[in-house]
């Protein structure tokens, strides 16, 4: 059911024009985001264990601080991977999308792009692995008038998919004739004559 009005609890600064209806958002993947923290452990496990092996040498109080210090920067950096992963999204209504790119706590970047303005939406995914919804991620990359690159989604969930939604609501906005954008048969043949 689409949200109306001023949405304050999920979208702490994105204002909704006079008859806009959010219709779908979208967040990072699941799958990388686990996989940068996987990384950020193994990391954090080298240290842990190589703090460990020098404290048996070397005698003295330091190695509490040690541990303290990479405890403290770990810490952060799943602070970090965390804000980003929750915080950005692209948030589709029925008259523009909104991509929200948080750079850090501080810094939050916001591209929209028209529904009618939209000239050309490509995806890009990786491999035979996207069949699986586990690895069903990729790029969404959406044009407009000029070809100014307007939103570029990294780690798109099933950009495919998203896609297609876009594109119905572009013809939807544009009062077409069909109710569903359907990409042409692939075994049909397009001629200009």
């Amino acid at each position: 059911m689409p949200i109306q009005g001023l949405v304050c609890y999920t979208y702490p600064i994105m204002h909704l024009r006079h008859g806009e209806e959010i219709l779908r958002t979208h967040k990072r993947h699941r799958t990388p985001f686990i996989l940068q923290f996987v990384k950020l452990l193994i990391v954090s496990a080298i240290l842990y264990g190589l703090m460990f092996f020098i404290g048996k040498a070397v005698e003295g109080d330091w190695i509490f601080w040690g541990y303290a210090v990479v405890s403290f920067f770990l810490g952060i950096a799943i602070t970090l991977v965390a804000f980003d992963y929750l915080l950005d999204r692209l948030v589709i209504t029925n008259k523009r999308v909104v991509w929200i790119n948080w750079k850090s706590p501080v810094k939050r970047e916001e591209h929209e792009a028209e529904l009618l303005d939209i000239q050309d939406i490509k995806t890009h995914e990786k491999g035979i692995l996207s069949k699986l919804r586990l690895f069903d991620y990729g790029l969404l990359e959406i044009e407009t008038a000029g070809s100014k690159t307007c939103i570029i989604f990294t780690e798109c969930p099933d950009p495919e998919n998203v896609k297609t939604f876009i594109l119905n609501q572009m013809e939807k906005q544009r009062g077409g004739i069909h109710e569903k954008w359907e990409p042409p048969p692939k075994d049909e043949e397009w001629s200009v004559n």
